[in-house]
């Protein structure tokens, strides 16, 4: 790597870059639900928590980290690409150093799981083992989950289900049916952030050999379940009030109902990577909204 590239950043700086803060949010939500979920039903610790938080940002961190490698190598990302942080492609970084950044990354996470085996017991090991590999799986592999048309699903049940009961069990080993309910509403949004970078990347993923969801079923089939994703939420929040499931106070997720009419006409108006790319990004500050929201009426119960 050429020392003088005008664009080169520290090692450390560069791996943040890598781990594209503005998509942690997905992993940071799930968790602060499970424990809001925990704290509710009178169980909480502070080291649990952190511990918990800090793991699945570090391996979202490694699985976009293994994506930007495994995209470079397999010739999908170019300089030209939207939406990576080009650190191959751009020159800043060897493929080797990225590599070592999701090594890094998985290492810390599975010392701080260690650590949540210990005050959880075998449910974490079993449920942590499986969020590792859901997220190796699906950028690496011979054939990663997310070239496929099943990468949404994967991140609905990992991304919102998993890891909820994950947070969720590490402050209480009382597992039931309720937590794995109550977590389907934070699968449909982070699911849709996923789905909405594989329409912005349609045409460079069909010349790469990639068969994701708006390729396999057309781009209009994408954006009509990038929307039924996006509503999934708010139902399925109704449903469990309902239910009885989760208190009436997770009805303030509404507040963040205004976020939907753009993100509805933007992902179907917008055609090129340049004009989609913000749609992706509002998408995950809907995720986030959404989950602060529902974290807080938990809270706030009635």
């Amino acid at each position: 790597m050429n020392s003088a590239h005008p664009g080169r950043r520290s090692l450390l700086a560069e791996w943040f870059w890598l781990s594209r803060p503005f998509s942690l949010t997905a992993a940071a939500v799930p968790v602060l639900f499970g424990t809001a979920l925990a704290l509710s039903d009178g169980a909480f610790g502070w080291g649990p928590f952190v511990a918990m938080f800090l793991a699945s940002l570090l391996i979202q961190a490694a699985t976009n980290m293994f994506n930007e490698f495994y995209d470079e190598k397999r010739g999908l990302d170019t300089a030209a690409s939207v939406g990576i942080a080009g650190s191959i492609v751009g020159g800043r970084m060897h493929a080797r150093a990225v590599l070592l950044g999701a090594l890094v990354c998985y290492v810390m996470a599975a010392l701080l799981g260690l650590y949540l085996v210990f005050v959880g017991g075998w449910t974490v090991l079993v449920l942590g083992l499986l969020s590792a590999l859901g997220g190796y799986v699906y950028s690496a592999g011979p054939r990663p989950l997310a070239y496929t048309a099943a990468s949404e699903v994967a991140v609905f049940l990992f991304m919102g289900v998993l890891i909820v009961v994950i947070a969720y069990a590490v402050q209480t080993v009382d597992l039931s049916a309720r937590v794995f309910l109550a977590g389907l509403p934070i699968g449909g949004p982070v699911a849709a952030i996923l789905l909405a970078n594989n329409i912005r990347d349609m045409e460079s993923d069909r010349r790469g050999g990639r068969r994701t969801l708006p390729i396999a079923l057309g781009r209009e089939a994408g954006i009509f379940v990038y929307r039924a994703l996006l509503l999934e939420a708010y139902v399925s929040v109704a449903a469990l009030i309902l239910l009885g499931l989760v208190p009436l106070g997770t009805g303030l997720v509404v507040a963040s109902a205004p976020l939907l009419p753009g993100l509805w006409r933007g992902i179907a108006s917008a055609r090129v990577p340049e004009l989609l790319d913000p749609v992706v990004k509002r998408t995950a500050g809907l995720h986030a909204s959404f989950g602060l929201l529902y974290c807080i009426g938990v809270l706030l119960g009635g």
